[in-house]
């Protein structure tokens, strides 16, 4: 499995040039599935419109304010940030080929991968039509699911190493911060990017990106069934059986850094917190 693993990972690496061809932005925001993508763009996308005297975000994912790598929009004296999942082509962790192009500043958000696997089967059930064990095992392959255990040690192995070599350019923001003190990571963000939007319009994009406040603004054209925002507040450790704690804790022993971004994936909360 791991030689799979490896083979699709230096597939993916040397095909994706997304990140490679698209590059002229002022920051760019990586972001794992399940992540916080939505809260953190809209939190941001609304501190911009504020400095800028735009129109709010139009719905919860900020598109029309932050938007993907071939569709974010560009307005004269506004700050031009895209967003995406991607895992970056193998060149960007190259110093040789930095110096011959100029690449934006990356935010990455990141989260405890053991919640974003639980939080994207929650969202995406029905149309994976499996249970928690099987969709956790994934496909190596990366063709059945939109994200899984493989694509989550991808994203982390890929930007870890660039954040590792390249620290002055490359901000990691955890999730679980985001949770713990929203304002203080925007302001990281606002300063680490240069945007100098200021706190008043930060603390704008906080109180205006509330669940409540972004579940009014949800994208109508998602099929029935897709759980956006799961509410039960159970710990994401009671889905996982003893048996899955040991293929999880196995596969990122083996395949991630020791502590990749301060997680500790061999420590588990109380599944009935």
């Amino acid at each position: 499995m791991y030689l799979r693993f490896h083979y699709h990972s230096l597939r993916r690496d040397l095909s994706n040039f997304a990140l490679v061809r698209h590059r002229d932005y002022t920051g760019f925001v990586a972001s794992m599935h399940q992540s916080g993508t939505h809260w953190l763009k809209h939190m941001l996308a609304t501190a911009i419109a504020r400095r800028h005297g735009l129109a709010p975000p139009a719905r919860a994912d900020a598109n029309d304010i932050i938007g993907g790598v071939r569709d974010t929009p560009r307005r004269p004296g506004v700050p031009v940030i895209a967003s995406s999942h991607s895992v970056p082509h193998a060149l960007l962790r190259h110093r040789g080929f930095r110096r011959f192009v100029t690449l934006p500043p990356y935010v990455v958000l990141v989260r405890d991968l053991r919640a974003a696997l639980v939080a994207n089967h929650e969202k995406w059930k029905q149309r994976y039509g499996c249970g928690f064990a099987e969709y956790l095992r994934g496909d190596v392959g990366g063709h059945r699911f939109n994200c899984d255990l493989w694509s989550c040690i991808r994203f982390c192995r890929a930007w870890s190493a660039i954040a590792a070599r390249f620290p002055e350019r490359t901000l990691i923001v955890r999730y679980e911060d985001l949770e713990r003190d929203a304002l203080a990571e925007l302001r990281r963000i606002d300063g680490f990017l240069r945007l100098g939007l200021g706190d008043e319009a930060l603390q704008l994009g906080v109180a205006e990106s509330t669940k409540e406040k972004m579940a009014r603004k949800a994208d109508p054209s998602l099929p029935p069934g897709v759980v956006v925002v799961r509410e039960d507040g159970r710990s994401f450790a009671g889905w996982y059986s003893p048996a899955d704690r040991a293929f999880l804790e196995g596969a990122c022993g083996d395949l991630l850094p020791p502590g990749v971004f301060g997680y500790d994936f061999r420590a588990w909360p109380d599944s009935s917190a």
